[in-house]
């Protein structure tokens, strides 16, 4: 008897851990998941919701907060929290957060600190997978299919919880986990000045490695101008029409620039790649970030990284979305 009861005391105690830790994270208390989205009995079945493409059009959690309503699916785009409470032990729970609210630096790997309350609120949203019997699966989800402290991670998921403010609570659809994150902040939010157009700078011929610049152009040029499951894609300028600009063009793929020579193609534009310390290109997909697609106008604030007079590879550090 006795250790029946140990048993239930120890269970409601890690129960209202869990709590505690989620209410920190999103400044929630207890919430009631809804009905199960998939059969997932256990964490062996957390496979079957990650899905291999990046899902396009994910929202930031900051933008999230603002426009997410209850009942509602939604994707979003965050990092796990760099904290040792990001995992609810014992539940499939976890925080997503977004890294440019931080307050302070990013602490390093093997010095997280106890809590992730140093992200603000309306940066922070609890991330849920549910039984059958729609609740929090008793499985942890820490160092499963990819999710540790800092991944990036994109969640398809059903809104539990929302105010409008500091409270973002998501019962999990899918998700896709990234082989290697972009950096915090890749994506600005204002447009960087002193931009210039990619045909332009390769016109004046003057590009050599090392050089810092900020260019403007639309992703295009072939086919294919994303590299599938690297951060590689091709920016092409405005000394360039796009297929569909032309009077009549039918064409199906009007990124292609078909209607233009391929030594044209390569006068007017540049390759974008992002790249990690080592300069190894990130292993993950640029298609679908912030809407990015075929024809997208950007500006890649970067550095160069190779200019041989015919091609020229940039290392982007930052991209502004013009759309």
């Amino acid at each position: 008897m006795k250790t029946t009861m140990m048993r239930m005391t120890v269970s409601v105690r890690a129960m209202t851990v869990a709590v505690a830790l989620i209410g920190c994270a999103v400044g929630v208390g207890p919430f009631a998941p809804s009905a199960a989205i998939a059969q997932i009995k256990s964490v062996g079945d957390v496979k079957t919701l990650m899905k291999p493409e990046l899902p396009a059009g994910a929202l930031e959690i900051t933008a999230a907060m603002k426009s997410a309503k209850v009942g509602e699916t939604i994707t979003v785009r965050g990092n796990v929290a760099m904290s040792k409470d990001a995992f609810v032990e014992n539940r499939s729970m976890f925080t997503l957060v977004d890294e440019s609210t931080r307050l302070a630096c990013c602490p390093p790997v093997d010095k997280l600190p106890d809590t992730a309350c140093n992200i603000p609120a309306e940066g922070r949203a609890t991330v849920q997978i549910v039984d059958a019997n729609g609740k929090p699966l008793r499985a942890g989800l820490s160092g499963q299919h990819g999710l540790k402290p800092g991944a990036e991670v994109f969640v398809t998921g059903k809104v539990e919880t929302a105010n409008g403010t500091d409270a973002l609570v998501l019962t999990v659809v899918s998700m896709h986990v990234p082989k290697a994150p972009l950096p915090s902040g890749f994506f600005v939010e204002k447009q960087p000045e002193n931009g210039k157009d990619v045909s332009e700078v390769r016109k004046a011929g003057t590009l050599k490695a090392g050089d810092e610049v900020v260019l403007r152009g639309r992703i295009g040029g072939s086919k294919e101008p994303f590299v599938a499951g690297r951060a590689v894609f091709t920016l092409i300028g405005r000394g360039l029409k796009a297929c569909n600009e032309n009077p009549d063009d039918k064409c199906s793929k009007p990124w292609d620039y078909c209607c233009e020579t391929k030594e044209d193609i390569l006068a007017n534009s540049v390759t974008v790649q992002v790249v990690d310390t080592k300069g190894q290109i990130l292993r993950t997909d640029m298609k679908g970030r912030r809407g990015l697609k075929e024809l997208s106008e950007i500006v890649v604030v970067g550095k160069i990284a190779s200019a041989d007079g015919k091609s020229v590879v940039v290392n982007a550090s930052s991209v502004y979305a013009v759309h």
